[in-house]
């Protein structure tokens, strides 16, 4: 936050890099969708993240602080991308809680909780999901084991229904709040008589606001210490899943889900399969890497502005993204294939994981965490009889990997926003731990604030509503990000070829990232909010519309705020819009505070004297720069170490 030392180093970096493998581990994608992620990472990541992260890194800003100084006609684009940001955390933090709810959930009872039909919350649609004796051959027909009957109504497994009917206690329509979820029939929690869902999320954010709240650099050591935990959590659940399972069932699921056909490319017309599966590539890449937001400069300015940290700390959060996306995935894969293969016999396996549409863009990233974390995997634990300190180990890899990307995304708008601040007064910039720590309180309680609706009965159309209008208009977003960030790089100084090669690379970037995301407008505009069967009425629908333009709204405010602060007449103004301040104000030696008072002069030359119009100083108020060190004087400084200029 303005200072000009680093606050992490590579290997920090590198730890904290691993921030977004929890929202890949909640949207899978197969075979080509696999490879068409890596090629879009190389083509449309690299020169974003390369120019974020050296311009954050060399200038010590935040995007916001970028755009003020260099385009401030454009700052309104980086208020709108924190915008984005927190809404995102607001709408994401609820699904951590989840998430470390099931942690605690999968320990406190064997068998687990969520297993059997013969539950006080469970329908008559539950279907077990262990093979049965009495099974129908016409598709779609199964035996229920709760009433003894065959039907043809679609069936609910175990897991869907509690976490439905007795975790979420899920209303029948989103206007329907109701309150927070008890827990009545679930033995463990009988004795407690209120709900702890609000609690679990008071105690997310509390953790964040602990991480935050101190600064960049408490928040780094933090963050470097939690990705051991995430990984050696994660990891522990691979290795038990490829040692103990069936190793058939896991080589013939990996085997299906990394396979490659090339044939799409012989008649990519005609070849629909072809097109969905770079689309779904696209749309994991785009939803778990967050190149086009407002965390890579923050990253960068994190790092400092020494050259090697500023040139290759771009890579390094490529390449640890490029090595963790599938982490999650591979850590799931012996579990998913061992349960579709002992219920290939009694339910389909759409039921758990369907091939045609897990990973698309046109569903939610919400319904996709949704089967695969807490209907699928719950499944495979129960049904292959995982020792429950494994399942609580894989949720609680997911709940430290959430609360690291609910970190990084909430230090990227504190530190914005303190930068501000900083930039605005001198007496700030001295008590900036209190400042941080402040502006780190007000922030976190009102993300706790708005995320408590998600906590309600009715809080997961909340979480869908908020997922899908976020990512409605993202194509906008990051047209504007890319002309700016470009504008802003340009004038740096820093090689014309690299400057010519990396904008013309990013600009191509955009569009192809602005293209993709068009596409994804397009074709989902149209498609209803909807969750467990139950859509949003059309004010809802209008409602979503309107919060997918909130963070717009930012940016002509934010403009006209830009133009009201800067003194002078409209064309001067205009200038100002366009051009921003002085790019050699950084040359300039920060301006120091003689509390109204001159300092006193030397009592030898060299002496210096105010410019004629007595608001500045010269270049230096006292110039020994040219001096020898074997001429230099100690006796010329004033006594004053603050206002002393040699820098001998």
């Amino acid at each position: 936050m303005g200072e000009p030392s680093a606050k992490w180093n590579l290997l920090q970096l590198a730890f904290v890099a691993v921030y977004p493998a929890c929202l890949s581990s909640i949207r899978m994608v197969d075979g080509m969708a696999l490879l068409a992620l890596y090629v879009f990472l190389f083509i449309l990541c690299i020169p974003p993240m390369f120019i974020q992260h050296k311009l954050g890194g060399y200038e010590q800003k935040g995007i916001v602080g970028l755009f003020s100084r260099y385009l401030p006609i454009a700052k309104g684009v980086g208020v709108a991308l924190l915008i984005d940001l927190f809404l995102t955390c607001v709408y994401f933090a609820p699904l951590v809680c989840h998430f470390g709810m099931y942690a605690v959930i999968s320990m406190i009872q064997e068998p687990y909780l969520w297993e059997g039909c013969s539950n006080a919350w469970n329908t008559d649609k539950c279907v077990e999901n262990l093979p049965v004796t009495v099974h129908s051959q016409n598709e779609g027909v199964y035996y229920n084991r709760l009433s003894g009957q065959t039907s043809d109504v679609a069936r609910q497994t175990p897991e869907k229904e509690f976490f439905n009917l007795q975790y979420l206690q899920i209303t029948d329509k989103i206007s329907d709040i109701r309150g927070f979820p008890v827990w009545n029939n679930t033995a463990p929690f009988q004795d407690i008589g209120f709900s702890v869902l609000p609690v679990g999320l008071t105690v997310v954010w509390l953790v964040v606001f602990l991480i935050v709240a101190f600064g960049g650099r408490v928040c780094g050591w933090i963050l470097f210490v939690m990705c051991p935990g995430f990984l050696g959590t994660l990891f522990a659940v691979l290795v038990y899943g490829y040692m103990n399972l069936d190793k058939a069932a896991s080589n013939q699921f990996l085997g299906r889900f990394y396979n490659l056909n090339f044939d799409g490319f012989v008649d990519i017309r005609t070849n629909r399969k072809l097109i969905t599966d770079w689309e779904k590539g696209f749309s994991l890449l785009m939803n778990s890497f967050p190149v086009w937001t407002a965390i890579p400069a923050t990253l960068g300015k994190m790092t400092g502005r020494g050259k090697v940290s500023r040139n290759l700390g771009w890579l390094l959060i490529i390449l640890v993204y490029a090595c963790i996306v599938q982490v999650p995935q591979l850590a799931m894969a012996p579990y998913l294939g061992n349960l579709l293969d002992k219920t290939s016999s009694s339910l389909p396996e759409s039921t758990f994981l369907d091939f045609n549409n897990v990973g698309s863009s046109s569903g939610s990233t919400v319904d996709i965490c949704i089967k695969v974390v807490f209907q699928a995997m719950p499944a495979a634990f129960s049904i292959l009889n995982i020792p429950k300190e494994y399942a609580m180990l894989f949720f609680l890899s997911l709940f430290l990997s959430g609360v690291m990307f609910l970190s990084v995304g909430m230090l990227t708008i504190v530190d914005n926003i303190c930068d501000s601040l900083f930039s605005r007064s001198s007496r700030l910039s001295s008590h900036k731990i209190v400042v941080n720590f402040v502006i780190s309180f007000v922030m976190i309680v009102l993300a706790l604030g708005a995320g408590f609706i998600h906590m309600t009965q009715a809080g997961m159309y909340y979480t869908v509503l908020m997922d899908q209008s976020v990512l409605r208009l993202r194509f906008i977003t990051v047209a504007l990000l890319a002309f700016s960030i470009i504008i802003v790089y340009v004038r740096n100084r820093f090689a014309v070829a690299e400057k010519v090669l990396l904008s013309i690379w990013c600009i191509l970037a955009a569009i192809g990232a602005t293209g993709f995301w068009l596409y994804s407008f397009i074709i989902t505009k149209n498609i209803p909010i909807s969750y467990a069967g139950h859509q949003v009425s059309d004010l809802w629908e209008l409602i979503s519309w309107l919060l997918a333009g909130v963070p717009y709204i930012a940016i002509p405010a934010a403009a006209i705020h830009s133009c009201m602060l800067h003194e002078g007449d409209c064309s001067e103004r205009s200038r100002y819009l366009l051009c921003g301040g002085d790019e050699d104000d950084d040359d300039e030696e920060e301006p120091r505070n003689y509390d109204g008072y001159f300092p006193t002069e030397p009592t030898a030359p060299p002496y210096s004297y105010m410019d004629p119009g007595g608001q500045h100083y010269s270049h230096s108020l006292y110039p020994v720069d040219d001096l020898h060190k074997a001429t230099y004087d100690p006796e010329m400084e004033p006594l004053n170490s603050d206002v002393r200029t040699s820098r001998i």
